[in-house]
């Protein structure tokens, strides 16, 4: 009897462990695209976009659909990029880079990319024909980037690119226009029959494409040595550190200088006082770059959250003018 409960005891432990193990595994494979997918990023770019379609009117359920769309495009970019890197990642020794550090395979990340790109197309293109092109446009220049323009000196385009796409999205993509597309889910929320729809005006297209440019020197500053060591020869990288240093508030302030100056009427207190902001940021990103590789992508962001508020405190900032 007692040798029937020790076999017993011993077959159930062996059963428990592999299950242990599995869950274990999964686990670890979580992690390891949580950390692939550049969430930083990923989070920073869908709170953006999906704030300012939230003030653009949208509703609860287009604003849904973006955040959606959005974050399935950012994941798949995030991971092809991590895919596509793995190689130089590993020669730099990047440990803490998730495929290097084998948390998860190159293979899974690159199958979880196109997984989100495919999932990607058809929440895109129920937010509206033209503005769900315009994302799919920006997805694809990011996918270029990965795949190509990373180690040019056009690699700023993609960055512009993309930002730039976003006051069209906006503007064009209201939920009147939207595509009839079978999604996975229904939404809790009926669309609005229709909004209003203008061009976006250009210089908010031209500020949204310059903070695409800056946040590209912020996001490569950190890895530029790195990145040359590995033969990457991108814009930044033919800058040098010290350059991209200089440069970097540039584009950051001409971009918060036209959301102030450009929009009709006169430019009351709170738009200079959003412009001193953003000179704050950028003083303190370059300040900080040398001991903080992290803070010019930060500035980048709480610049381009400054612009968001400029662009939802302007009637009409959005639409043709």
């Amino acid at each position: 009897m007692t040798g029937d409960a020790g076999a017993t005891g011993t077959n159930g432990a062996a059963g428990v462990a592999p299950t242990v193990a599995g869950a274990a595994g999964v686990a670890r494979t979580a992690a390891g695209l949580a950390r692939a997918c550049h969430p930083g990023p990923t989070a920073a770019v869908t709170t953006l976009v999906t704030a300012l379609v939230a003030v653009a009117g949208w509703g609860p359920a287009g604003t849904a659909l973006t955040a959606l769309a959005v974050l399935t495009g950012q994941l798949s970019v995030g991971w092809c990029n991590d895919a596509v890197d793995a190689g130089r990642d590993a020669a730099a020794g990047r440990t803490s880079k998730p495929i290097v550090a084998g948390l998860v395979s190159a293979r899974t990340v690159r199958v979880a990319a196109f997984a989100a790109l495919a999932v990607c197309v058809p929440l895109s293109l129920a937010c509206g024909v033209v503005a769900g092109a315009t994302h799919l446009v920006a997805v694809a220049a990011a996918w270029a980037y990965n795949l190509w323009l990373k180690g040019t000196a056009a690699s700023w385009v993609p960055y512009a690119a993309g930002f730039g796409a976003v006051p069209v999205f906006v503007t064009t993509g209201t939920p009147g226009h939207a595509l009839p597309v079978s999604l996975p889910v229904s939404l809790p929320v009926s669309l609005p029959a229709s909004l209003p729809v203008s061009p976006p005006a250009w210089w908010a297209v031209l500020a949204a494409a310059l903070l695409g440019c800056a946040a590209h020197l912020a996001n490569v500053l950190p890895d530029i040595e790195t990145d040359v060591a590995t033969g990457v020869r991108g814009w930044p990288q033919r800058l040098g550190p010290a350059r991209v240093r200089l440069v970097l508030p540039l584009p950051l302030l001409a971009a918060s200088a036209l959301l102030v100056v450009a929009p009709p009427g006169p430019a009351g207190p709170a738009r200079w006082l959003a412009l001193a902001g953003v000179a704050a940021c950028a003083a303190a990103g370059l300040l900080l770059a040398r001991r903080v590789p992290v803070a010019p992508f930060a500035a980048a962001i709480g610049a381009a959250g400054i612009d968001v508020l400029l662009l939802a405190a302007t009637p009409g900032v959005v639409t043709g003018g």
